[in-house]
C-alpha cells in the first residue's frame, strides 16, 4: 500500500478558540491554539500511514513552532512559479489548517480573502477565497484538496465547491469577531479522527479549466492606490486589477510578486 505524503498548509484564524485579528496575528495565544490543531492534523495523518509536510502560510509565514515538530515545515512564503510551493507535484493531497470564510460571508467569523484590503476575488468568474485558490493551485498539480479545518461556516464553503471534502469545525460563527469555541482537547481529537479519514477519502483535484483569469476587487484603501502607481498596466476598472495565463501557478505567482512590492512600497 502507497504510504502517501500530504501538504498541511496553515492558517491560524480559523484554528481552535481565536475570534479576533490580534490573536490571530500578534499572540502567543493565536500561536498556541494554532499547534495544538497542527500537531492532532499531523498525527491523524499518521494514523493512517502517511507522512505529512507542513507548510506556514499566515502573514509572513513564520508562525509555527519547529521545536515543538518532528516534520519539515516550509516558512518565509516563498515565491516560486515554477514548483508548487517549493516542492512539486509529487504530493498526494492538500489539507488546510485553520481557514476562515471569503469577503462578505453574512455572519462568518474574521472573513476575509488573503487581504483584508480585498474586497473579492474571482478565479475564472467564480467568487472565491482562500480554499478556493488554494484548492485550485493543488488541482491545477493533480493534487487533491482533502481536508479542511475552520469555524462551520469555512467548512461549508470548502464543501459546496470541492465534492467529497473532509472537513472539521473547531468553532461556529457566531459574527465577525464572536464564535462558540470547544476547547482544544475536544478540538485536538476531532481533528486527529478527520484528518485519518481525510487521508482515505476519494476526492477529485478540482481544476477551473484554462486558461485562467484572476481578478482582485480592492476596498477603497491605501493599497488600491499603491497598487495604481506601481502596477497600472494590470487594472481592468477602477478597483481591479486582472490577469490571465495557461499555468495558474505562474499567473498568480506573478500577482503576489506584484502584491509583494505593494505591501513593500
Amino acid at each position: 500500500m502507497k504510504k502517501g505524503k500530504y501538504l498541511i498548509m496553515t492558517d491560524i484564524e480559523g484554528v481552535t478558540g481565536v475570534t479576533t485579528f490580534p490573536q490571530a496575528e500578534n499572540s502567543e495565544f493565536g500561536r498556541k491554539m494554532l499547534m495544538n490543531d497542527l500537531q492532532a492534523v499531523i498525527a491523524g495523518i499518521r494514523d493512517a500511514g502517511a507522512e505529512p509536510i507542513v507548510y506556514d502560510m499566515h502573514t509572513d509565514g513564520r508562525n509555527v513552532d519547529l521545536t515543538a515538530l518532528d516534520v519539515p515545515v516550509i516558512m518565509g512564503k516563498p515565491i516560486i512559479g515554477d514548483k508548487y510551493r517549493g516542492i512539486g507535484k509529487n504530493l498526494d493531497g492538500l489539507f488546510l489548517v485553520g481557514l476562515h470564510t471569503m469577503q462578505h460571508v453574512p455572519g462568518a467569523l474574521l472573513a476575509h480573502s488573503y487581504l483584508r484590503e480585498y474586497d473579492a476575488i474571482h478565479l475564472n468568474g467564480t467568487l472565491v477565497g482562500e480554499i478556493g485558490i488554494e484548492a485550485a493551485l493543488a488541482g491545477e498539480q493533480g493534487i487533491p484538496l482533502k481536508f479542511v479545518s475552520a469555524d462551520d461556516l469555512g467548512c461549508r464553503e470548502a464543501e459546496d465547491l470541492i465534492p467529497g471534502v473532509v472537513t472539521c469545525a473547531v468553532k461556529e460563527s457566531l459574527g465577525d469577531t464572536m464564535a462558540l469555541c470547544y476547547p482544544p482537547v475536544i478540538t485536538a481529537q476531532k481533528l486527529r479522527e478527520k484528518a485519518a479519514e481525510a487521508v482515505k477519502a476519494d476526492v477529485e483535484p478540482w481544476r477551473p479549466g484554462k486558461p485562467y483569469e484572476i481578478r482582485v476587487t480592492f476596498s477603497d484603501c491605501p493599497y488600491l492606490y499603491k497598487m495604481l502607481h506601481i502596477h497600472p498596466e494590470i487594472f481592468i476598472d477602477n478597483r481591479t486589477v486582472g490577469m490571465k495565463g495557461s499555468s495558474l501557478l505562474k499567473t498568480w505567482s506573478k500577482y503576489l510578486e506584484y502584491e509583494k512590492e505593494m505591501i513593500l512600497a
